[in-house]
């Protein structure tokens, strides 16, 4: 097939301007494939093949010969970048909504969708009491316990780390660990 191709296109640059369009039809699958690995957009179909048939056009009269390189791969490659292109400006042409644009026939904007980042005085009050509770059942930990909870939990220490700061064994941590979880479930 490539051999076949490459002989078209001698006959072309020779002058022979019948072949150019078998050559341009053995070369739609190659446009075809190439829309589909690259760009993908069928709703456009039809105009990113006459594309794709402009591109080998212009192909046609910028090879060089000269090069060590076989026209297929050439024309694979301008195919590839047009594509690619192609994809990169339908990405820029995307339209950019405002967040106080209307939904629908609602009145609603888009800006009443997102959720607010402040608290609820209802959950201020549960936070507290929360915070609470967690302080009294704290106060029944050992204080090793407290130590171990506050360096896993809330310093994010490591099991080993921990070891090192209280100076006890790997093991002994983990035990005071477990140990200290157990009182806090029970209490909370």
């Amino acid at each position: 097939m490539s051999s076949y191709i490459e002989r078209l296109f001698k006959s072309v640059k020779d002058g022979n301007d019948h072949k150019k369009e078998e050559l341009l039809m053995k070369l739609k699958p190659l446009i075809i494939k190439s829309i589909r690995r690259y760009c993908n957009k069928f709703s456009q179909y039809e105009d990113l093949i006459q594309q794709g048939y402009e591109v080998i056009l212009k192909g046609i009269d910028s090879f060089d010969e000269k090069r060590d390189v076989n026209f297929l791969g050439y024309i694979k490659m301008l195919l590839k970048f047009h594509y690619l292109k192609k994809l990169k400006d339908n990405y820029k042409e995307k339209r950019i909504f405002s967040l106080n644009e209307h939904i629908g026939e609602e009145e609603d904007e888009m800006l009443d969708l997102i959720p607010s980042m402040d608290k609820s005085p209802l959950d201020k009050i549960l936070d507290k009491e929360e915070k609470i509770h967690l302080k009294k059942a704290m106060s029944i930990l050992t204080k090793r316990q407290r130590d171990v909870i506050f360096y896993y939990y809330i310093k994010n220490k490591s099991i080993s780390e921990i070891s090192d700061i209280l100076k006890i064994s790997y093991r002994t941590v983990i035990n005071t660990k477990t140990t200290a979880l157990k009182k806090l479930k029970k209490q909370l």
